[in-house]
């Protein structure tokens, strides 16, 4: 191998690296709301917290099994397509993820089906749990874990035991 084709390696590799650490660090919950779509409500935590209490709204936590089991909004039932069958359009519908990326995103496609009453949690059950909110295991036992989908929101709990 020729100097000049792996200075170009060493050069690639070290930018790629430099990318890998300024997006890591400069990667905050704030910034997530970028991957949100703009058409979509997104309501914080005193009011979402408020509409599970009145008990007029169908919560749906938009993870994988594994994270709804290993903790998840207490009254939330995790989402499939088939929760959808027989509801009205004009149900209220809360939603949520981890920083709010994936429910920000189905609440998108809700409304595109023509659901009218889709709100998403800003930021997701990190920041219900940094909050001070409650979140239950499988069990509806109160829990201190939050199963945090990608290592890097892990570092965006402060409140609680990240699971990966």
């Amino acid at each position: 191998m020729t100097f000049k084709k792996l200075g170009k390696q060493m050069l690639f590799w070290s930018l790629g690296l430099l990318f890998l650490m300024a997006t890591t660090l400069y990667f905050t919950p704030q910034t997530a709301r970028l991957f949100y779509p703009y058409e979509v409500s997104n309501i914080g935590l005193e009011k979402a917290k408020s509409m599970i209490e009145s008990r007029q709204v169908q919560i749906f936590d938009v993870r994988e099994k594994e994270e709804y089991e290993v903790s998840h909004l207490s009254g939330a039932k995790r989402y499939t397509s088939e929760a959808l069958n027989n509801m009205e359009l004009d149900t209220e519908i809360l939603l949520y993820c981890t920083v709010g990326v994936r429910s920000a995103n189905l609440a998108k496609a809700l409304q595109d089906k023509g659901f009218s009453n889709v709100h998403n949690i800003d930021l997701g059950i990190v920041n219900w749990k940094n909050k001070g909110f409650e979140v239950v295991d499988d069990k509806e036992k109160p829990t201190d874990k939050v199963h945090v989908y990608k290592g890097v929101f892990g570092l965006w709990l402060k409140k609680g035991i990240a699971v990966k």
